[in-house]
């Protein structure tokens, strides 16, 4: 068949399903921001403060990695020393003001990203109205896939919407911008280089070289602006930090959110060294990906196989919830674009239900307790939905299922159906 993807515009994907999900996404992010605040209001802006604090350290010549917030010791700096150079300015106002300027340019960076889902999607056939454009703006501004990072003023918007840039550029084959915008991310959390497989996948040698460049360039920087010995902390300690192996011995508590498939191995072989879950997570992964990789010839195989390396990625690692920021491009397009036609309907129903649990902020622990406080049914569902919710969170689940409505989206195009 032709062009059986998300762009096929003979057939427009009604809107119904993508506002259902978004709307359920902007509710579940007012539940959490209530959640976190009544829980740990001292938390505002932590994560800022580790960042403001490490930034003036460099000005007063101290320790970069061994300085950390009051309320949080165990909170350090964990970027390359290089990334400590934008928050300087902060460094030189209040934390209050500091974070308030912060929070002003994390919601602009959340607004930039909706204004680029709903060009694209619009480049692509469907036409948005104001509601749409509104609901993917709140989406993007205090969902629950976002509200978490503004909460605790992280930077994970940032490195999103970067990210969004690398796919969208390299969909119109500007790939030095692609490789340098995918690097950019890489550079600061490591993990999404491994998005560095898609450009392989596209043959985009130029944006493989802008990468490499970029993240080479900015290492080098950081050796020449602070010296071989900041440089060698990071590599030694704080890559070793982030790791979270020590986390998965034994079995990953219920109330921890990490959102890997490590967790379910982390139960299945709880003697297992971090090898044996690192290779059980890849053999699960690895089939999903490589079949979605077999043909990107059309836009719309390309966004579903864009979308599989991001979940990919995410769920490989021992990421935290709060990282599905980086999915919201190609998940936010795909609730529109994804085709709704025969013989894509149903897989399309499976991943908007898979993107509908991936709304799901809290921890499969507080989900339960909530649940247990539910009359007549409440104690009964816990019950049945604890042994699942141990090896995999709800928005694990999501993001699984959204997964496999890919790959089917992916057989029904090779099959001809």
């Amino acid at each position: 068949m032709g062009e059986a993807a998300p762009s096929d515009t003979s057939a427009p994907t009604p809107h119904t399903g993508a506002r259902f999900v978004l709307v359920l996404a902007v509710l579940a992010g007012g539940g959490h921001l209530f959640s976190v605040w009544s829980r740990a209001p001292s938390f505002l802006g932590v994560d800022f403060a580790v960042y403001r604090l490490a930034a003036q350290a460099v000005l007063d010549g101290g320790p970069v990695y061994a300085v950390a917030p009051t309320i949080a010791p165990e909170f350090t700096f964990l970027y390359p020393p290089i990334a400590v150079l934008p928050f300087l300015p902060f460094a030189l106002l209040s934390q209050p003001v500091g974070f308030a300027v912060f929070t002003g340019l994390n919601l602009a960076a959340g607004l930039a990203l909706a204004v680029l889902v709903w060009r694209y999607v619009e480049a692509h056939g469907v036409a948005l109205t104001w509601v749409d454009r509104l609901l993917l703006a709140a989406v993007c501004l205090g969902s629950s896939y976002r509200i978490g990072s503004v909460f605790y003023g992280q930077v994970n918007v940032y490195l999103a919407l970067t990210l969004a840039v690398g796919f969208v550029a390299l969909e119109r084959d500007r790939e030095w911008l692609s490789g340098t915008a995918f690097a950019i991310p890489a550079f600061v959390k490591v993990f999404p280089a491994v998005v560095g497989v898609w450009l392989l996948r596209r043959r985009a040698w130029r944006g493989v070289a802008a990468a490499v460049v970029t993240g080479i360039g900015l290492h080098l920087l950081g050796l020449l602006v602070f010296g071989p010995d900041l440089v060698a902390t990071y590599l030694d300690v704080v890559l070793h930090e982030r790791t979270g192996i020590e986390a998965f011995r034994g079995g990953l508590p219920i109330d921890a959110t990490y959102m890997t498939l490590r967790r379910a191995t982390s139960h299945l072989f709880p003697t297992a060294g971090s090898a044996v879950h690192a290779a059980a997570a890849f053999a699960l992964l690895a089939p999903p990906v490589a079949f979605c990789y077999r043909d990107v010839s059309t836009h719309g195989r390309r966004l579903t196989a864009a979308f599989v390396t991001v979940v990919g990625l995410l769920l490989f690692f021992p990421s935290y919830q709060v990282y599905v920021v980086y999915a919201l491009f190609p998940l936010l397009p795909l609730l529109y674009l994804f085709p709704a036609t025969e013989p894509f309907r149903r897989p399309r129903q499976l991943f908007l239900a898979g993107a509908a649990l991936s709304t799901a902020a809290a921890s499969a622990g507080t989900l339960l307790a909530w649940l247990v406080t539910v009359p007549a049914v409440g104690s009964g569902l816990a019950t049945v939905l604890r042994p699942m919710f141990t090896l995999a969170s709800p928005t694990t689940c999501g993001l699984v299922l959204a997964m496999l409505a890919c790959v089917w989206l992916h057989s029904r195009v090779e099959s001809g159906q």
